[in-house]
């Protein structure tokens, strides 16, 4: 059993978080795909579809002498199409985005509480259920009110990059946002909490260890680019090498533009779906971060171990 009430440092962040998903990784990762498996596959085939929509835009929008009236012409003619599809799927968006953020949450609040992953996938999607209409809460309270206050505060950011000392201030402010909105999220969905009330909680977990929790958050984000890279970087090769060794006439060219079509779209659709995957290593890492900060607040697997002799 993988001991989730432990106090812990930069490098039991990290090493935990591995740790992990070594006891419990099959478990977690079965209930996981299980919940989000369709959703992932709706998700390629939708952002397919549209990276081809894009690029045959993007392509014809070159190719004409009048570049303004294409564009209007081309929104004119499809306005229910543009309008409907963006709706539909910023919709999906936010439901997928709920589940791949509630379900480490969840589960580990589950084993938890049993103390071990005897628990199902049902466990998980009822808990999500029961809890469907305070977790769309916080969300529409993130998109409308916290993504906008971020907003602001990254572009003071990058404004203070002109002067140098924005640029540190940034590369600490994407971890740092972060770890305050799934620390948040941690308090909001395992304690009765209002919404503004867990954005507070959060911020006293992100503020109390804030080096050790940044920085492995940051070790994360690292290991997560480099995996995403190695489902990227072959059709994104495949594609370059096509366009060099194309040869000059036009049927090779318009194969070549084909060809790194493709493989610039699966680049983009790999790299969307392996981000909603990879991230569970983030929400893992902070769940242990909010399981530590209780350690340190709370005593729990010391009250456990005195409960536990008590019963001998």
């Amino acid at each position: 059993m993988f001991t989730l009430f432990k106090k812990r440092d930069f490098s039991d962040y990290v090493s935990d978080t591995f740790q992990f998903f070594r006891v419990t990784g099959k478990h977690y990762l079965k209930s996981y795909f299980t919940i989000c498996g369709i959703m992932l596959l709706l998700l390629v085939v939708f952002s397919y579809f549209l990276f081809q929509v894009y690029f045959d835009f993007f392509l014809n929008f070159g190719k004409t002498n009048n570049n303004a009236d294409f564009f209007q012409n081309y929104v004119q003619n499809n306005i229910p199409i543009v309008i409907g599809g963006a709706v539909l799927m910023f919709l999906f968006i936010v439901f997928l985005s709920m589940l791949n953020y509630s379900i480490p949450v969840i589960y580990m609040e589950l084993y938890a509480k049993n103390k071990g992953n005897t628990f199902e996938t049902k466990d998980i999607l009822a808990k999500f259920k029961t809890n469907f209409g305070r977790i769309l809460v916080f969300f529409l309270g993130l998109i409308f009110l916290v993504t906008p206050l971020l907003m602001l505060v990254f572009v003071i950011l990058i404004l203070l990059c002109f002067i140098l000392i924005g640029i540190p201030l940034l590369l600490f402010a994407v971890p740092t946002a972060v770890s305050w909105i799934t620390l948040s999220f941690f308090e909001y969905l395992n304690h009765d909490k209002g919404f503004f009330e867990s954005l507070g909680s959060g911020f006293k977990h992100v503020k109390n260890q804030y080096f050790p929790n940044v920085g492995s958050l940051i070790i994360m984000y690292i290991i997560i680019q480099i995996g995403m890279s190695v489902f990227t970087i072959i059709p994104y090769m495949f594609g370059m090498v096509s366009i060099i060794t194309s040869t000059q006439n036009q049927t090779a060219t318009n194969d070549s533009v084909s060809t790194v079509k493709i493989m610039l779209t699966i680049v983009m659709v790999v790299s969307i779906v392996m981000s909603y995957i990879l991230n569970n290593l983030l929400f893992v890492n902070q769940g242990l971060v909010y399981y530590s900060r209780r350690e340190f607040d709370e005593n729990i697997s010391s009250q456990d171990s005195i409960d536990l002799i008590g019963s001998e």
